[in-house]
């Protein structure tokens, strides 16, 4: 199994080694140059970009390279977020001590108390004691993150709708189905994850449909075009941006 940094220089080299320059490459496998030379060179595109994957497996596949492709972290990055996580173990652990130690000194404190205090008194203590059981760091992260799932679009569903015959291999959370469809058809995807289109056939007669917006196809062919809750990607380029 190779990560994505050894699929780089693997697939640079073997490209050299053929003679072909990265315009030569992008007329046979049809990724833009420019990813090309950042599936090349750029390790950061290489960490971050999702679809790096699903662009180096093209060109693995162009090549013969029968190397399984792992989407983990490289080696060095997994050893040092190891590292990191044991170092920041030791202070969580006591830190979580601290307050539990700490909230039961205040529990007793309380119960020993409760009989000469009013039940107004009471519930104000309560209060208090559930502000001192949580961090400001803890309500501050949990505020942003239900402002950060507020605004994502939960997208799990397209619409393929045929101009005339178009056949399909797809990938739905990994199971494939085809699908036929001839003029006038339709059919709605659902999915978890995403979709891999890994062929279209008569690409040009189809029309997707994601989150109201159309995306048309002006190829007769179309090879790994890929669907998640964010778009409609081919060759690196959300094209339900584009139509938008």
């Amino acid at each position: 199994m190779i990560d994505l940094i050894q699929a780089s220089k693997i697939c640079k080299d073997e490209r050299e080694k053929r003679g072909l320059s990265r315009e030569d490459l992008h007329k046979i496998t049809k990724l833009p140059v420019d990813i090309i030379r950042r599936l090349e060179e750029d390790e950061s595109y290489l960490k971050k970009e999702p679809y790096a994957y699903f662009q180096m497996k093209i060109l693995l596949n162009h090549f013969g390279i029968n190397e399984e492709l792992s989407r983990e972290t490289p080696v060095e990055e997994l050893k040092k977020e190891k590292e990191e996580k044991i170092e920041y173990q030791p202070r969580n652990s006591f830190f979580k001590f601290f307050k539990g130690v700490f909230g039961a000194l205040v529990l007793i404190l309380f119960t020993a108390l409760s009989f000469s205090f009013k039940e107004k008194e009471e519930d104000r203590f309560v209060v208090f004691l559930s502000l001192l059981n949580s961090s400001p760091e803890e309500n501050t992260k949990t505020t942003n993150n239900l402002d950060f799932e507020r605004n994502i679009k939960n997208i799990r569903n397209i619409h393929l709708k045929a101009k005339n015959y178009v056949w399909i291999t797809a990938y739905i959370d990994g199971k494939e189905k085809v699908i036929k469809l001839t003029k006038g058809q339709s059919v709605k995807l659902k999915f978890n994850k995403k979709i891999k289109f890994e062929t279209i056939g008569n690409a040009n007669n189809l029309i997707i449909i994601f989150d109201n917006k159309k995306v048309a196809l002006n190829k007769k062919i179309i090879h790994n075009l890929f669907v998640d809750n964010e778009g409609v990607f081919y060759n690196g380029y959300n094209l339900a941006q584009e139509e938008s």
